[in-house]
């Protein structure tokens, strides 16, 4: 009879496991599938926090943490150089688990183990895939303060297994979809992107907008500057815009130094305002320079998708580079709106 009650929560287990992984499998954004997952197991186990340490971007080492507490995901950077040295540390130690204090016992730097520690850390999990060690796994101690069995260790790490190939799969797309120099995305993806938007919004009745824009005088820039100098206008504009649009906008790079945003459920007079202040964020910036700070300023041009009017992305992209070049011939530094013709217009 104890058999077939160990049986019966081990197929349990194998079914929630089962049912996890389907939702995150087929998910390719990481904090999704880290909120997912941290959810799942804090819940499950009644845990004070779960999180998940990763390399904080695609050619950036330096730690980034996905950490569930009192029912909310915050992502931070750690206060560490580079994840690199944990990463070692379990490619030599080639364990599926181990715990906080026999990893504080064994690893070398002091002060990653205070961060980790100092979290109430009950136990870590090495993140494996084909390339190898990708990213570790901290699990809080109960609220209650029980023990967690070997079991309950087991379903972690069996349920991180399929995690860690989801987090994988997210990471190669987004080494496909992401300009590697702004973190933005790239122009193949903001083509494909605006494609979708235009067939999602022609079957309903809701709006969206597309903003354009570029950097003025840029070549004459590069020419007095330099192009690395140009190359770190452009990261630190890319950065500033990372840092103003929602979750829910799509900031791209377009191509050299224009840039372009889809605005979903914004109305043109909504594209307009957010254009306008970022427009001024970018005035007042100060973007460093060797010794020196500089001063560039951005043309912008917004317009409203129409669905009678917008028929593919060459219509939306047109009609607003048009916008954007009205801003540079009529002073730049502005934002200026897409005006559709009226018919029978030339």
């Amino acid at each position: 009879m104890e058999e077939i009650n160990t049986l019966k929560v081990e197929n349990q287990s194998l079914r929630e496991i089962i049912e996890v992984a389907k939702q995150i499998t087929s998910d390719l954004d990481i904090r999704r599938i880290t909120k997912s997952i941290n959810y799942f197991v804090r819940s499950k186990f009644d845990a004070q926090f779960c999180s998940f340490v990763v390399p904080s971007d695609i050619d950036n080492d330096k730690p980034l943490e996905y950490l569930y507490s009192a029912g909310t995901l915050n992502k931070s950077i750690l206060d560490f150089d580079a994840i690199d040295p944990l990463i070692e540390y379990f490619t030599v130690l080639e364990c599926n688990q181990i715990t906080f204090k026999q990893f504080s016992t064994d690893f070398s730097d002091q002060s990653i183990i205070n961060i980790i520690g100092e979290k109430g850390t009950e136990f870590i999990i090495p993140l494996k895939s084909d390339k190898g060690i990708t990213g570790i796994y901290l699990q809080g101690a109960k609220k209650n303060g029980e023990v967690y069995t070997s079991d309950e260790i087991q379903f972690i790490v069996t349920l991180l297994g399929f995690v860690s190939i989801a987090l994988e799969n997210a990471n190669l797309y987004r080494r496909a979809t992401i300009d590697r120099m702004t973190k933005l995305y790239n122009h193949h993806q903001f083509q494909k992107t605006l494609e979708e938007n235009i067939a999602g919004y022609s079957n309903s009745d809701g709006i969206f907008s597309l903003l354009m824009f570029d950097i003025d005088h840029f070549k004459s820039f590069n020419d007095s500057f330099g192009h690395l100098q140009g190359d770190i206008i452009i990261k630190e504009l890319a950065r500033l815009l990372l840092g103003s649009v929602r979750e829910v906008d799509y900031p791209a790079r377009y191509g050299g130094e224009e840039f372009a945003v889809i605005l979903p459920d914004t109305s043109i007079q909504g594209a307009y305002e957010f254009a306008e202040r970022f427009r001024k964020k970018i005035e007042s910036f100060d973007f460093p320079g060797d010794g020196i700070a500089h001063k560039v300023t951005i043309s912008l041009g917004v317009a409203e998708f129409h669905k009678k009017l917008i028929k593919c992305n060459e219509d939306l992209i047109s009609i607003t580079d048009k916008a954007l070049y009205h801003s540079k011939e009529t002073g730049r530094n502005k934002v200026s709106r897409a005006l559709y013709k009226k018919k029978g217009e030339s």
